[in-house]
């Protein structure tokens, strides 16, 4: 595995008001890494904001499937290919949109560290105005933490960092893993900020999922009830606020 030649917490710049390279992480299907993404480009579209998605998981492309026909729709990258992943750079230097928000697919710390290495991402992405953030989405496993302390020796302070808890799987304090783990303490020593995606109705996920529908899309459906679409759009709602939390590293700002 390639280590980052620098990882002293001392030298980590304070995220600026730049461009952004959003990444979602998460180890592996379930953790709720593609529920992220999608509430993320459903907050990218309400604000206005010029954000080009990637969907990079031929496997279970949820990015893709909900919101291909919204807006600008999503583009898929084929991270197992030589070259797969040209199109995010490229499109970086000839649209040079304001997100690039990129969905990787479940446990895929092999495949970025080999994109990052084959097109020098981090270099090029500094030489054009755009600072990485790696999103990690977690579990209550031990594969999150395993996952989150390998993306932090290669990556290091080269790219700033969001962590997330989703809170379907428990409130924030069952993340014991976690919370004590060396990995968050490194994070935290990089300037991570943390956040909690909110726990949602099973029936109204469901819903969505059935319907290949993007949040907002849900919200005007007829046949979601009264009930239902108030308890989505509270759901919505805090999801936005606590992703605000972490405005700048997210380009909401």
């Amino acid at each position: 595995m390639t280590k980052t030649k620098n990882t002293d917490s001392k030298s980590t710049k304070k995220p600026q008001t730049l461009k952004r390279i959003v990444m979602i992480t998460g180890d592996k299907g379930g953790t709720g890494k593609s529920v992220v993404a999608r509430i993320l480009l459903d907050i990218y579209r309400s604000k206005n904001i010029n954000c080009i998605a990637y969907e990079c998981d031929p496997s279970n492309p949820q990015l893709w499937r909900h919101y291909n026909q919204v807006s600008s729709g999503v583009k898929t990258l084929k991270l197992n290919q030589r070259g797969g992943a040209d199109a995010l750079q490229d499109d970086l230097l000839s649209l040079s949109p304001q997100v690039s928000l990129v969905d990787l697919p479940a446990g895929a710390a092999e495949y970025f560290e080999s994109l990052a290495d084959d097109i020098h991402l981090f270099q090029n992405a500094e030489r054009l105005g755009y600072r990485i953030t790696m999103v990690s989405v977690l579990g209550r496993v031990k594969d999150s933490v395993v996952q989150l302390k390998r993306l932090l020796e290669f990556c290091g302070n080269r790219v700033d960092y969001v962590l997330v808890k989703n809170l379907y799987w428990g409130s924030g304090d069952k993340f014991t893993r976690y919370n004590n783990s060396k990995a968050r303490q490194t994070a935290l020593s990089f300037n991570a900020i943390e956040l909690d995606l909110p726990e949602l109705f099973d029936d109204i996920f469901d819903f969505i999922d059935s319907n290949d529908l993007s949040f907002s899309e849900a919200l005007e459906h007829d046949a979601l009830t009264l009930s239902n679409q108030s308890r989505l759009f509270g759901w919505v709602d805090t999801a936005k606020s606590n992703f605000e939390k972490a405005e700048i590293l997210l380009g909401l700002k």
